[in-house]
């Protein structure tokens, strides 16, 4: 068998142990992950929604208009309209009516659905790598990665595992209930989940969010930027025409587009609760906003991560996922390293490498059909934010070994920014605390892991971390030390890739998360129920009755020693007086008459 597997590999031209890999990757493929999805793939239960017939049969805003470019390019895009409140109100009102019948379905009914989106998107992927590319500026590359990658590993997750984290949960109960209560959690859909998204990843942003909320049972209403509006009529058809084709209602998920004043009546608009995903400038006025229906939210607010390379690391491995960890869709993500601390022993060593690399890359048009590893930025206002702060930093030490200027017009499109490695950074300067959102590479070294710690949480961020180092039980180390939502060891950002995990940060980075069993039952309301065990109808004890006997008080009391007693004689010697109490306490009859007795002398005192 080896020897067969031996001449493939050769007749392949590769090594036996990577066909030996493909074969293992390919064999869980089949048996594990295929039959899941096969499974839960099935034909409409219900005829096609008014016979097919999806359309919308009312505007798509009538507020100001929404100017749309390719900013890789220049060229005009598709515009938008933005809504007025009472437009936004009137399409949480049509999710509303709609997440009323989608809420009752099953989940063999919504794994369904889910198996839908993947299908489409899995016949899609050029198109929409292609309308991402037009609208932020990144690489097709990127696209495929961060577009449809993550959005089709959501969907195959959510199918293999979101029944289960939505599922009952049983908890314990106190011994003094053991033989007669049991307890458990239930997850309930909300209703309609306000969702607010950022522009770098235009569709992924809104798929991933809106099958969350509907594989909870819940509508979505789901603000889209200024910056990336040219693609919300598109996916709103899209998802519309998957759900009617299922026979429920398309209004079950609402695209709107808009500015501020859009976002601003969303969170007010009566939705269940509001996912923002943004800045925290911004994430404080949802705040806001939210607390006057004190409307609960999740806030994912940025971060400005670090990416630790200690001098035990694999350097050639850190410097592979290092250029992707700044540069990747030009910086403007909110899990970007933003900070490269390099152990003094190899930060020359660290820095050499860097440019060999980057030297070789290329910046360009991906949409055009070249050969392009870096993108354009999304937003002329935040090219010019990147030049302020290497400006600062520059004028405070700092030195600029590769890129650090911007292409293109002021306030116009394309703009693209080169990217920038910047050397010998350190807390003076404001891009050492400031979240950049741009391709900059910003290099600070360090000596001692107590400097790092001080390093690493010397901002108001708290997203994410890396820690390279061959020595794990030292990254461990170092992690435990940076306060953040999310870490990995000898890796970058592969937290989104894996949906089990519950993606957010802290402080300044916001709270709650998304993904994982935290984000399924974030979109929903929890419900702790108590019932009866075994049948077992429980009445309270006869002294504890009412009206209760005067010797409750000490019998709770023993009882309390029998249960929490500090040792195994506290907790005997408090059952035996318990049971002896319990025996010795007056009937009710003699209790009733005691205390007619002592209320009558009291009277006669009087």
């Amino acid at each position: 068998m080896l020897g067969l597997i031996a001449i493939v590999a050769s007749y392949l031209g590769i090594s036996m142990q990577t066909l030996l890999l493909g074969l293992l990757i390919g064999y869980l493929t089949y048996f594990w992950i295929t039959p899941i999805l096969f499974t839960a793939r099935r034909a409409p239960s219900r005829p096609k929604w008014k016979g097919g017939d999806y359309k919308r049969e009312y505007v798509r805003g009538s507020g100001k208009d929404i100017p749309c470019r390719n900013p890789a390019t220049g060229e005009e895009l598709p515009g938008a309209k933005a809504y007025t409140p009472e437009e936004v109100k009137n399409a949480r009102l049509r999710a509303s009516q709609a997440a009323k019948d989608w809420s009752q379905t099953d989940f063999t009914e919504r794994k369904a659905l889910m198996m839908d989106i993947l299908d489409w998107i899995l016949d899609n992927q050029e198109l929409i790598a292609r309308k991402s590319c037009e609208e932020t500026g990144k690489t097709m590359a990127e696209a495929s990665l961060g577009e449809v990658m993550t959005t089709l590993e959501k969907l195959r997750w959510l199918v293999a595992k979101g029944e289960q984290c939505l599922q009952p949960e049983n908890r314990d109960v106190p011994l003094l209930l053991a033989f007669t209560k049991s307890a458990r959690v239930e997850w309930y859909p909300m209703g309609v989940i306000g969702i607010i998204v950022p522009w770098n990843y235009p569709f992924h942003n809104v798929l991933s969010h809106v099958a969350t909320a509907l594989f909870a049972g819940n509508g979505a209403v789901v603000k889209v930027s200024e910056w990336a509006s040219s693609s919300a009529k598109w996916i709103e058809d899209v998802l519309r025409e998957i759900i009617g084709k299922r026979g429920y209602n398309p209004d079950l998920v609402q695209i709107i587009t808009g500015y501020g004043e859009t976002g601003a009546a969303l969170v007010q608009s009566g939705v269940e609760k509001v996912l923002f995903i943004g800045s925290p400038g911004v994430g404080k006025l949802v705040m806001k906003g939210a607390s006057s229906t004190l409307t609960p939210v999740i806030l994912e607010l940025g971060g400005k991560d670090a990416f630790v390379v200690c001098d035990d690391a694999d350097l050639d491995h850190a410097i592979d996922i290092a250029i992707r960890g700044a540069f990747i869709n030009c910086g403007q993500n909110c899990i970007s390293a933003e900070r490269f601390l390099v152990q003094d022993g190899i930060y020359d060593e660290f820095l050499k490498k860097i440019l060999i690399k980057l030297k070789k890359t290329r910046q360009g048009a991906s949409c055009k059909g070249l050969r392009c590893d870096f993108g354009a930025m999304t937003m002329p206002s935040q090219a010019k934010h990147v030049e302020k702060l290497i400006a600062d930093a520059t004028s405070k030490g700092a030195r600029v070994l590769y890129g650090g200027k911007r292409k293109g017009t002021e306030g116009k499109h394309p703009t693209y920014f080169e990217p920038t490695v910047l050397a010998d950074v350190d807390l003076k300067m404001e891009i050492a605390t400031e979240e950049t959102f741009g391709p900059v590479m910003t290099v600070i070294r360090w000596k001692s892991e107590d400097e790092l710690e001080k390093l690493c949480n010397s901002t108001p961020y708290g997203l994410g971390s890396s820690i390279f180092s061959k020595d794990y039980s030292k990254a461990e180390r170092i992690s435990k030390r940076i306060v953040t939502g999310m870490a990995n060891i000898n890796d970058f950002a592969i937290v989104p890739l894996i949906q089990s995990l519950p993606f957010g940060g802290v402080r300044a980075s916001g709270f709650g998360a998304f993904n994982g069993k935290e984000g399924l039952r974030g979109f929903s309301y929890r419900k702790a129920i108590t019932t009866d065990r075994l049948g077992i109808r429980a009445a309270a004890p006869d002294w504890l009755q009412y009206p209760v006997s005067s010797s409750a008080k000490n019998i709770v009391q023993q009882a309390m020693f029998m249960v929490y007693g500090r040792s195994v004689g506290e907790a005997v010697m408090g059952c035996i007086n318990m049971v002896r109490l319990v025996l010795k306490a007056p009937s009710k009859k003699d209790d009733q008459a005691a205390a007619g007795k002592a209320t009558s002398q009291e009277d006669t005192k009087a």
